[in-house]
């Protein structure tokens, strides 16, 4: 029946459930017992709102702070600091490594951007009634898609063209001896075709990696936590005694309270691991004979 209590599992299936139902946008329920919720136009989803608060947060903080970084003029604050540390960590770490110290510099405003957006995102999540728009796997999806044809693009290019960029996924195999000769051929064809498939696994790992990862850590915490809900449904069934409670419910918020600061930590570690995959991809591109 409708009236019957919902366990606090079903929510965990209930988003996919209602977006299946209702196609996009729907309501967006920030604290739906007590009634706080948007209900958002067709065209619209929780997640594309993440994003541009994302995108405010971004130009609040770091663009004033980048501003007096390429004037010259020395950082002050903790903040402008911080933001230095992040663009020059980014740099030294993972780009110049990456690319080399020839090409390193037209990559840059992609890898910190791309850094910067992933981080902010990740870390809204760990704001309660809010979420993280990288659980979202049709968000992640879209930035391995920009990704993809940025590493293939400045594949192309540089090496003067599709055709000689192809040629790059081709080995050849030393046909010293009699078998060699007849199976060469056939191996150079498999390892080729191998080549191009894992040119679009990159870009499908760098997505499901990210997205499994944020969801996971949420997923956690959320399970966690409805444990105080559900021993509470159960006391009020009497199928448990109230001292269940007091036992469950600090346990419960202590341990998300220590994977809280593991999950920050995660979200920082994948904005990370996604940009230097990304950096590194398109160093494998630039100069595929390394």
């Amino acid at each position: 029946m409708a009236s019957e209590p919902k366990s606090p599992m079903d929510q965990l299936a209930d988003p996919f459930r209602e977006a299946a139902d209702s196609g996009l946008g729907g309501h967006w329920g920030i604290f739906e017992t007590a009634g706080v919720e948007f209900h958002l136009p067709g065209f619209v989803s929780k997640f594309m709102i993440l994003e541009l608060l994302a995108f405010g947060i971004i130009l609040a903080i770091f663009v004033p702070a980048c501003r007096r970084i390429a004037s010259g003029k020395v950082p002050k604050g903790r903040l402008a600091h911080a933001v230095e540390a992040i663009l020059l960590f980014i740099r030294d770490e993972v780009a110049i490594p990456t690319l080399g110290e020839h090409d390193y510099k037209r990559f840059m405003p992609f890898l910190w951007t791309l850094f910067i957006f992933i981080l902010v995102m990740n870390l809204l999540g760990m704001i309660p009634f809010l979420g993280s728009a990288t659980a979202s796997l049709a968000v992640t999806g879209v930035l391995a898609v920009v990704v993809f044809f940025v590493i293939h693009y400045n594949g192309i290019k540089s090496a003067h063209g599709f055709g000689h960029y192809i040629k790059t996924f081709r080995v050849k195999i030393d046909r010293e001896g009699a078998l060699l000769k007849i199976m060469a051929p056939f191996i150079e064809v498999g390892i080729f075709l191998l080549e191009i498939m894992t040119a679009f696994v990159r870009a499908i790992v760098l997505a499901v990696r990210l997205f499994a990862n944020m969801l996971a850590g949420h997923t956690t915490l959320f399970v966690l936590l409805s444990f105080i809900a559900m021993i509470g449904m159960a006391i009020e069934n009497g199928s448990a005694g109230e001292h269940w409670y007091w036992l469950i419910t600090p346990a419960s918020v202590i341990s998300v309270a220590m994977l809280s600061v593991l999950e920050m930590f995660i979200a920082c570690l994948q904005a990370f691991v996604f940009v230097f995959l990304t950096s590194t991809f398109i160093g494998m591109a630039l100069h595929p004979e390394h």
